[in-house]
């Protein structure tokens, strides 16, 4: 089978909002964007919307939950009840241990950088499988994001990333995938709508045009696939809660040197969500159901529902079915997907029909504040790393108040539409159907003709072009 793309170009625009997107569009400040990728679609991201584990979907076409990779912090209950010494008990992809991202992924999940050997990577942590002479920002995105982070000159990283894509479309890829920082940077700074965020979206418009002149000179625009496409949205934080501080004295990043006799650990992901692990009548070997944690006699799924700064709280029962609660009531959440409610349903949705498939499921909750919220709490927990309870916090609100440096005036992470909602640009004709950021991966392979891999999370978006 032969068509039209010899290529594609995947740019993760980091913390991008379809609402701000479709804005900028209308009021034409993104003139190159508008050209060279006229189709729009508001998608939704993965569970936990942060950054990381949402790159996993566009790259391995599975969930994060799917790759074990279940946040950007995460405690492996069943590890560390293991005497031996181990680098896999504990990880906080923030700092050095970013590059052990790749090796803590599910080792039999085949990437884009695996299936497309003339692939390139530019400022993504998520590189396993790209050759070291195509990662062209292997070490040297350490250094960027520390002079960034010291100066707040984010935008030259996203210069750099422009640049580079240019020097690399002269050396003929099959498919590059490149991250631009600023405008998620520039939210949390500030806000998702400040003038400096704003900058950077007109700033990747910028780059997009250099992009086009090149491929243009080249006679190679046709038959490139493009996408601009995030990982999550943002929402405005005006009070964090220091969520590990209602739980004693638990292990949590940074204190996680030399610690021992803890009876939980907190792991906070985006600032919006975290992971709660508890040690249980086991120890840590295994999981604690909701019902032996609904038993303690700490009570602390109600504690933390009595705190306005968390909106949800979901487990998995000893059944395996996953139970979400909230203060506006509770829900039981199974395979399949079956979905019943207690009283009232936790994310105020409306009357859903109890058996759905994963697409029905996905499309009877698109547009409501909770979009996608049933599968993406079923995916996350078939990670063994995932807490014993998830929380997700109330917008407005995040988790991690004194360790975070600077202060974030915007978050993400949790399960609200907000922060889970993306923009997904593309010069490719879409079907006219709610599309996740999994879905991009399948149809990026079908494009370029190279076989889809079984039971992956995602569908193709796109028809084919014999």
């Amino acid at each position: 089978m032969t068509g039209p793309y010899r290529r594609c170009l995947t740019i993760l625009a980091d913390g991008a909002r379809p609402d701000v997107f479709q804005t900028l569009l209308t009021e034409g400040k993104l003139p190159a964007i508008a050209r060279a990728m006229p189709t729009f679609r508001t998608g939704v991201t993965a569970f936990p919307s942060t950054t990381g584990p949402a790159y996993m979907p566009y790259l391995t076409g599975r969930y994060p939950g799917t790759c074990n990779v279940p946040g950007i912090r995460w405690f492996d209950k069943q590890a560390y009840a293991h005497p031996l010494p181990s680098r896999r008990k504990y990880r906080s992809y923030v700092g050095a241990e970013t590059f052990y991202i790749g090796r803590d992924m599910d080792a039999r999940i085949p990437t884009l950088f695996d299936l497309i050997p003339r692939s390139y990577n530019l400022f993504n942590s998520v590189s396993r499988g790209v050759k070291r002479r195509h990662n062209r920002t292997w070490f040297s995105r350490i250094w960027y994001w520390y002079y960034a982070h010291l100066t707040d000159h984010w935008n030259l990283i996203d210069q750099a990333a422009g640049d580079k894509i240019i020097r690399l479309l002269r050396e003929d890829p099959e498919f590059l995938f490149a991250v631009f920082p600023g405008i998620d940077e520039y939210s949390h700074l500030a806000s998702p709508f400040h003038p400096q965020t704003l900058l950077a979206y007109q700033a990747l418009d910028r780059a997009v045009a250099g992009i086009v002149r090149e491929l243009k000179s080249r006679g190679q625009l046709e038959e490139t696939a493009l996408w601009i496409v995030s990982d999550h949205g943002l929402s405005e934080t005006h009070t964090h809660l220091e969520l590990h501080a209602l739980l004693g004295d638990p292990f949590y990043y940074p204190r996680v040197l030399f610690r021992s006799g803890f009876e939980a650990a907190v792991m906070v992901s985006g600032n919006g969500m975290a992971h709660l692990y508890l040690r249980g009548d086991r120890g840590w070997n295994g999981r604690t159901s909701w019902e032996e944690i609904a038993a303690r006699p700490d009570r602390v799924i109600d504690r933390l529902l009595e705190r306005r700064e968390i909106d949800l709280v979901a487990g998995q029962a000893a059944d395996g079915s996953i139970v979400v609660k909230s203060r506006k009531g509770e829900g039981v959440i199974r395979g399949g997907l079956s979905y019943v409610t207690n009283v009232s349903d936790p994310f105020g949705y409306p009357p859903l029909p109890s058996q759905m498939t994963d697409r029905e499921s996905l499309e009877k909750t698109f547009a409501t504040p909770y979009p996608d919220a049933l599968a993406q709490l079923l995916q996350i927990f078939r990670s063994p790393r995932t807490g014993d309870l998830v929380v997700s916090a109330t917008p407005g609100f995040d988790l991690r108040d004194r360790y975070e440096v600077p202060e974030h005036k915007s978050s993400h992470g949790s399960l609200h539409r907000e922060q889970m909602m993306i923009p997904i640009l593309t010069n490719l004709p879409l079907f006219d159907r709610p599309i996740r950021s999994v879905d991009v991966f399948p149809t990026t392979l079908s494009l370029l003709h190279r076989p889809i891999p079984e039971r992956i999370d995602g569908l193709t978006s796109a028809p084919s072009f014999d």
